[in-house]
């Protein structure tokens, strides 16, 4: 039976697999929101849920290190996008749909942020950084899935201890030293199973 993947392995070309890349690299451009319009909404979520903070341009455009210029530029794009709205006293607001999107974008985030870190063992700073690079690209799909996986791998069921360590003992090579997120992860199991 063939399968329904759209990463199907169809040919090699020099070694090098073929993964059909053609059919989907168009909608890299047609997500949501861009790299850029995430990091402005993330900043106005922060800055605004705070204290009923009256958040304008000029503070945005201090927050971000960037010219006003740039700010009117994004947030025009993003009042086109109905993510935010400018008040009659030029505060800048979140829509509904604003905010959803961006706390969507922020639970993919911290997801990842955790399954990079915690499963993989991925430094702290490396694994935020990359899930900066890729939480506006994931889909809700994709998210709510890795979601699912990290909550069950954060269980305290026998099978994902067993599972960890066989995932540490072939993947892994920590310095006992230094340990990893995952090692401390394994390590606050053992511990747990112990008190039991």
């Amino acid at each position: 039976m063939p399968c329904s993947s759209p990463w199907v392995f169809e040919t090699t070309i020099g070694g090098l697999l073929n993964l059909q890349y053609e059919k989907y690299w168009r909608e890299f451009e047609e997500n949501e929101i861009t790299h850029s319009e995430a990091h402005y909404l993330l900043s106005i979520y922060s800055m605004t849920r705070h204290q009923n903070y009256k958040l304008r341009a000029v503070d945005l455009s201090k927050e971000l290190n960037v010219s006003r210029n740039a700010v009117s530029l994004q947030l025009k794009k993003l009042i086109e996008k109905k993510l935010l709205r400018v008040s009659d006293a030029n505060f800048i607001l979140l829509t509904k749909k604003g905010i959803s999107t961006i706390e969507k974008v922020a639970n993919k985030r911290q997801t990842m942020i955790v399954f990079f870190s915690e499963v993989l063992g991925i430094d702290l700073g490396t694994a935020t950084l990359d899930s900066c690079k890729i939480e506006h690209l994931l889909s809700d799909e994709a998210g709510e899935a890795l979601l699912k996986f990290v909550q069950f791998l954060r269980s305290d069921r026998k099978v994902v201890y067993n599972f960890l360590k066989e995932f540490q003992h072939y993947y892994l090579q920590c310095d006992p030293e230094i340990g990893c997120g995952l090692c401390e992860n394994i390590h606050q199991m053992e511990n747990a199973d112990h008190e039991k």
